[in-house]
């Protein structure tokens, strides 16, 4: 019989890295009995000495206090023998390297080793879980928690179901996710990228194409976006920060053989290779869009964007968004609250489209897409339905 919320005291993390141990951390100081497994015992007493390094700041800022903390570390125990860690496990999270294969061996060994009620997820940011569930005895249990970096201090988890997920297991880790203080957004189907990432996609994919085109530079966007619209970072700025170039062309292929709903089929832009081929992957090499060689940030002037019109970014969002709508795999609340929470966004996409109007975000794609007749680009920019229905009713989201 599978778990129910009132039967997990259990939490096992497979991987000591930074997302296993920050998920570790925060589910021992909610009050549950917590594992981390990895087989690297040096990787296992990092994570310990910054687990107690980030609950001493939680201390300090008044977010938890010193009993509190006292009583989490007595709950984390640290293991190398994976069968060992899993043992007693109600839920296990893994949280190992971003690999589809080396999850698919680690869940083989987790559906052979955790005791059979146990629920088994993954916190990947958008490999396939239904394969992942699909080598498993049990993949009616197998779903996946997105955790956003770091899981200490953000609060969006996003559960993603597969086809074989029951309403009941997808409750149950709702509600854990509540129970550990953290905003649940469910991902009904097993997409490509889930929900926030799928946003971030065109956010930074409409204005690459832009650069390469010669329409605008990387500057003036960012301006428009971070100073005009309010977003944290530039598509740009957000690329650098991110790894976001060598991450898009080395996963290229992947997405292209991917089989699930809404998979993705477009071209990369150009201007990516580009600077791939250069070694600019962004600050962690000094150099990606912007130059790092004597700065730790771009130089973005506040008024270089005053001549872009930031919808034609949200444009391509907002038709995305809309996409996951009509295809039942979000609500539009889920959405939108992802945004705000797991990218810092001032406001979802769908608030935005309610403010401008349907219409003027109908009118922007249209315009977006008609510049990609000649690359695979033009079917994801192409409007969906319902925006389409939207605009012509003059109706909102919301």
């Amino acid at each position: 019989m599978v778990v129910s919320i009132d039967d997990i005291e259990h939490v096992t993390v497979i991987g000591a890295g930074q997302m296993g141990r920050g998920i570790g951390a925060v589910a021992a100081l909610a009050g549950y009995e917590v594992v981390i497994n990895d087989i690297d015992e040096e990787q296992l007493e990092e994570a310990r000495e910054e687990i107690e390094w980030s609950y001493n700041k939680s201390i300090e800022n008044d977010a938890a206090t010193e009993r509190e903390v006292d009583a989490a570390i007595e709950r984390l125990s640290f293991e190398t023998d994976l069968e060992t860690a899993v043992a007693d496990a109600d839920v296990v999270t893994e949280a190992a390297v971003e690999r589809q294969s080396i999850k698919e061996d680690i869940f083989r060994d987790l559906d052979a080793a955790a005791p059979e009620g146990a629920i088994l997820t993954t916190n990947t940011s958008g490999l396939n879980i239904t394969q992942l569930a699909e080598v498993t005895d049990r993949p009616e249990q197998v779903l996946g928690t997105h955790w956003f970096n770091p899981p200490m201090l953000m609060d969006l988890v996003e559960v993603i179901m597969t086809e074989h997920t029951p309403d009941a297991v997808v409750e149950t880790a709702e509600t854990l996710v509540e129970d550990v203080g953290k905003t649940p957004i469910r991902c009904r189907k097993d997409v490509p990228s889930f929900i926030v990432n799928r946003l971030m996609r065109p956010y930074g994919e409409e204005p690459a194409w832009m650069v390469y085109r010669g329409e605008y530079t990387f500057r003036e966007i960012d301006s428009a976006m971070k100073y005009g619209e309010g977003f944290p970072m530039g598509p740009f700025e957000l690329a650098d920060y991110t790894g976001a170039i060598q991450l898009r062309v080395e996963g290229a292929e992947d997405h292209l053989e991917d089989d699930r709903p809404l998979a993705y089929d477009t071209d990369v832009c150009p201007l990516l290779y580009q600077l791939y081929e250069k070694n600019r992957y962004g600050q962690k090499t000094d150099a990606g869009y912007y130059d790092y060689s004597d700065r730790d940030e771009p130089d973005i002037p506040v008024d270089a964007g005053q001549g872009f019109d930031p919808l034609l970014v949200w444009a391509p969002i907002v038709n995305e968004a809309a996409k996951m709508v009509q295809h039942d795999v979000a609500t539009v609340e889920d959405i939108d609250t992802g945004a705000k929470l797991g990218g810092n966004w001032p406001k979802g996409p769908f608030e935005k489209a309610d403010e401008v109007g349907a219409d003027a975000i109908l009118s922007r794609l249209t315009e977006v897409a008609g510049r990609h007749e000649e690359t695979n680009k033009i079917a994801e920019t192409l409007p969906c339905s319902l925006l389409v229905e939207k605009a012509t009713r003059g109706e909102t989201f919301y």
